[in-house]
């Protein structure tokens, strides 16, 4: 379960060398970031791949060329100009909040500036585009149909790094020691290995595995190489940007729209279960607490989905409803926003209320999906029905709440339900303020709190009202509901107040 306090990330970890005198505070978070930002910019180069088969885009590398390798220098001057602190200075689990916050702020601006560079967007669209991808959201304010091919790869790219990659080295960055505390806290896996670094590895060898086993599969059902791996990069860590303005609708092929909700599914599948799963325990996935619900949601979605499709002329007969039905229940489910049908702000309000339920609750814990989380509405539910029974029903025969999870029938604790209450609570309140604040912008009620909710939720379909229309504070209000959702809340604003406490006890102690 990802843990809601601050305790779910690292408490401490040990850095570098031994070094005399009294360490500055802000050392040790200097160092860290240091090297996240050098993996940053080196991470920026890889889109430089795609000018061999596209010769014409060679005058657009400087475009990355000089905001990566600039990251990578100035990231590599910062961790050899900071002193080390040595091996006796641990980060506060506030201070590896505050770095995990201060490097994916930093990320987002080095992956915004290449769009400025080649004039294909403002520096605000260019910070929402960044910010949509690293989150895995797939809002875009970007042309697609005359996208140069290597900004889709470098869109694709962002989402495979927001997925999984760039949080595992951003997780590796801050704890060495004491397991994937960050990672853990936004709602991902740990604990797969005893070590840390084999865990890493093992979600990388899975997840690029899904990937690439993806677009083998698109290329043998008619996509060509270069539409099959971006399609793949982003349906696995359920991202949703496309290649092609139309989505997957594109192809209008049922088999690539199959092998799409596989890899959905397959995205916003507990990363955990799916390990067992490669293990042969079918059964531990089967009776896992996530599992009926997850297929219990698309199978109930489905058919009330279809039959609004039929009524509202969005599908021809019934075959071609179950198809869109599926796929979209499938897509907003786990937070892809692959999309079959022309667009979403044509549905009708009942259909966008019920996408939004479906938004809100998203897929399961330690997957690549947004919302809320089954696993979070489950334990909520479970224990307000326990409350409401133990104050209302028969009071001689309450019982503790048991659950099966990973194939092993525990109990769950008071402190279980409280965070999952407390988490739910608070993901609905800042989804009131940030549906408030776009209706301040001019957003009606509707778009308001679906954007909002997509945002949020990582799931990045739409009415239409944050776009490459929008102005610059739609799409910041956008960009904090990416981040936020991405960042599962409560670490964002722990590693805020934690950024803000030390660089005060830096000044203060330059002071004296």
């Amino acid at each position: 379960m990802a843990k809601l306090r601050s305790s779910a990330i690292s408490p401490s970890v040990v850095v570098g060398a031994v070094n005399e005198g009294r360490p500055h505070p802000l050392a040790p978070l200097a160092r860290y970031v240091g090297v996240a930002v050098m993996f940053v910019g080196l991470a920026g180069l890889v889109p430089l791949a795609v000018l061999p088969a596209h010769p014409a885009e060679v005058p657009l590398a400087p475009c990355f060329i000089f905001p990566g390798l600039g990251a990578a220098v100035a990231g590599y001057l910062v961790y050899f100009a900071v002193p080390d602190p040595g091996p006796s200075v641990r980060l506060t689990r506030g201070q590896a909040a505050a770095c995990t916050v201060l490097v994916w702020v930093l990320a987002i601006i080095v992956y915004a500036v290449p769009y400025v560079a080649a004039g294909l967007l403002t520096p605000m669209q260019a910070v929402f585009e960044s910010t949509s991808g690293l989150t895995t959201t797939g809002l875009s304010v970007v042309d697609v149909d005359t996208c140069p091919a290597i900004f889709l790869f470098y869109r694709s790219l962002t989402c495979y790094l927001g997925g999984v990659g760039l949080v595992l080295i951003l997780t590796c960055v801050v704890s060495q020691t004491g397991g994937l505390g960050v990672y853990n806290a936004e709602g991902h896996t740990d604990h797969l290995l005893p070590s840390a670094a084999k865990t890493a590895r093992l979600i990388l060898l899975i997840y690029t595995g899904l990937i690439l086993g993806g677009a083998l599969a698109y290329g043998l059902a008619g996509m060509t190489p270069f539409d099959a791996l971006n399609i793949s990069m982003c349906a696995v860590p359920t991202g949703g940007f496309a290649t092609h303005s139309e989505s997957i609708a594109y192809w209008h092929s049922p088999l690539i729209d199959g092998i799409t909700i596989v890899l959905m599914i397959a995205g916003g599948t507990n990363f955990l279960l799916l390990f067992l799963l490669l293990r042969g325990k079918l059964k531990a996935l089967l009776t896992h607490i996530e599992t009926p619900l997850y297929f219990g949601a698309v199978a109930i979605a489905t058919p009330v989905v279809a039959g609004f499709f039929l009524a509202q002329g969005t599908a021809a007969d019934v075959p071609d409803a179950l198809r869109h039905s599926l796929f979209q229940v499938v897509s907003v489910l786990t937070s892809t926003g692959f999309q079959t049908i022309p667009s979403f702000g044509d549905l009708s309000p009942a259909l966008l209320f019920l996408f939004g339920l479906l938004m809100l609750a998203g897929a399961e814990a330690r997957s690549t999906s947004g919302g809320i989380k089954l696993y979070r509405v489950a334990v909520a539910a479970r224990g307000l029905a326990h409350d409401l029974h133990g104050r209302y029903g028969n009071k001689r025969h309450v019982t503790s709440i048991k659950i099966n999870r990973f194939g092993k029938r525990s109990v769950l604790t008071d402190e279980d339900v409280s965070e999952a209450q407390t988490f739910v609570a608070l993901y609905l309140l800042v989804a009131a303020v940030g549906t408030f604040l776009l209706i301040l912008c001019g957003a009606t009620l509707q778009e308001a709190l679906f954007d909002f909710i997509s945002c949020l939720g990582s799931t990045g379909v739409g009415t239409g009202f944050l776009g490459a229309e929008s102005g610059p504070v739609p799409l910041f209000i956008g960009c904090a509901g990416m981040l936020l959702g991405r960042l599962e809340i409560i670490p964002l604003f722990l590693g805020v107040r934690a950024l803000a406490s030390t660089a005060w006890k830096g000044v203060r102690r330059d002071r004296t």
